[in-house]
């Protein structure tokens, strides 16, 4: 197992262990709140998976709370707040890019940032205990990227009462509308959550990469003729052999 450098302090640790990255929100003193720093190495952490050619992205957090979100209040100097909010942007891109499996283990609080975290990635498992919100409105703020990218993922009504009240979502009404894929008992949500990756990693690392390019393509309006495509890729992916890395047009997510 390798450790991916950071600067110090270290406030979120990524690890290689094979075709798995698990990037790790490590400041369970401050809930996971995300400075611009964690920001930053969150990104690196991000970019490293990418560069491993990992098959799977884990992202979880230290502590009692997944992550509360962006540190509102910081204020970073030569830094505007332009160039703070892009890191927002430049994060989500790598995370939706990502072209193995991502899957984001939630305990506790996942806020603001923290729920686009795991709705944005290919597979949530949370607690049952968890809470889940965008409460960025809470805050005085309005979050107009997440009005940019949540209602193609949960729909427009559901997007717009969380992000015009903020309020705060449980674990199962969260399942319910699409914010986690998997809820599991809190004592049993580190064994659940190695149990499905250990699954994702014994399966077929192309075809999942074959079905996370397409998918991806598929929702972004890429493909002019989805079942057409969808036998061709198959067809051409079997023929070749069901290589590792399929040759595979780019993510738009990726961008």
């Amino acid at each position: 197992m390798t450790a991916v450098s950071s600067t110090e302090p270290v406030l979120v640790r990524a690890e290689h262990d094979g075709p798995v990255t698990t990037v790790t929100l490590a400041n369970p003193e401050r809930a996971n709140a995300l400075t611009y720093g964690a920001m930053q190495q969150f990104i690196e952490g991000l970019r490293a998976a990418h560069s491993n050619r990992s098959l799977l992205l884990v992202i979880r957090a230290e502590g009692d709370d997944f992550t509360v979100g962006r540190d509102q209040q910081e204020k970073v100097p030569g830094v505007t707040k332009a160039k703070s909010l892009g890191l927002i942007l430049e994060a989500n891109a790598l995370l939706r890019g990502f072209p193995g499996v991502s899957v984001s283990v939630i305990r506790g609080r996942a806020l603001g940032f923290g729920s686009g975290i795991s709705v944005q990635s290919d597979l949530s498992i949370a607690a049952d205990t968890a809470t889940l919100g965008f409460d960025e409105v809470r805050h005085g703020l309005a979050p107009l990227v997440v009005a940019e990218y949540l209602p193609p993922l949960i729909g427009p009504r559901a997007t717009a009462d969380l992000i015009y009240t903020g309020r705060d979502v449980s674990a199962s009404e969260a399942l319910a509308i699409g914010l986690v894929s998997r809820v599991v008992p809190e004592a049993d949500l580190d064994t659940e959550a190695r149990g499905l990756c250990d699954s994702l990693v014994a399966g077929e690392p192309g075809a999942l990469r074959l079905m996370k390019s397409y998918s991806a393509r598929l929702r972004a309006g890429s493909i002019a003729d989805p079942q057409a495509a969808a036998v061709a890729e198959l067809d051409a992916w079997l023929s070749a052999g069901r290589p590792e890395f399929p040759d595979v047009p780019e993510n738009p997510a990726a961008r």
